[in-house]
């Protein structure tokens, strides 16, 4: 075996790491300890695609990592400070939408490439704009779609893996939200009665 290949698969192992890591968070329930995980497990997955030569998608890890910061600070702030805001929120969306767009023309010459910045960005557009988790579900798993193709073109397996995973687990998420909220229009239509 060549230096080259064993660093390919120290690579995979490395994804297999962040995959690992990124399972515990369908435990968490507090929304503070989910962002401090998806932190964690972002650092490692930009090694990961780093090490198997998949730097758009390493980048695009970078740009969700800042973003996952930045809401987490908010999170804290929100807790401790009601009433103040933390950052201007316009301004903070238009810089990382601004830096999505920039990745975009940076890599337009190149589809593959595009990929994980079109699936940030979409996300990063729902993630900011609404607080229902059900919304959240639905554009997670539809996200998942880009990410999965270019996992495939740069054959990271374990981002392959995690990411079916999440798209299954948002899918599955997705169901047990309508069966409840169907669940509860009948509650509420017995009470009437």
């Amino acid at each position: 075996m060549s230096g080259e290949q064993i660093y390919l698969l120290i690579g995979q192992g490395v994804g297999v790491v962040a995959f690992a890591t990124s399972c515990i968070r369908y435990f968490l329930r507090k929304k503070e300890s989910i962002l401090k995980l998806s932190i964690i497990v972002y650092l490692i997955y930009i090694v990961h695609y780093f090490m198997i030569d998949a730097i758009a998608g390493s980048t695009a890890l970078v740009i969700s990592l800042f973003r996952d910061i930045y809401l987490y600070q908010r999170e804290i702030h929100h807790k401790k400070h009601r009433h103040r805001k933390l950052y201007n929120n316009a301004f903070v969306f238009i810089v990382f939408f601004v830096v999505y767009i920039s990745m975009l023309l940076v890599n337009i010459t190149s589809p593959k490439n595009m990929l994980p910045y079109i699936a940030g960005m979409v996300y990063f557009c729902f993630e900011w704009f609404t607080t229902n988790k059900t919304t959240l579900k639905i554009a997670s798993s539809f996200t998942n779609i880009p990410w999965v193709i270019y996992d495939i073109i740069s054959m990271s397996f374990a981002g392959l893996t995690a990411d079916l995973v999440s798209f299954v687990v948002a899918f599955i998420g997705i169901l047990k939200d309508k069966k409840r909220k169907k669940r509860g229009h009948h509650s509420i239509m017995k009470k009437r009665l």
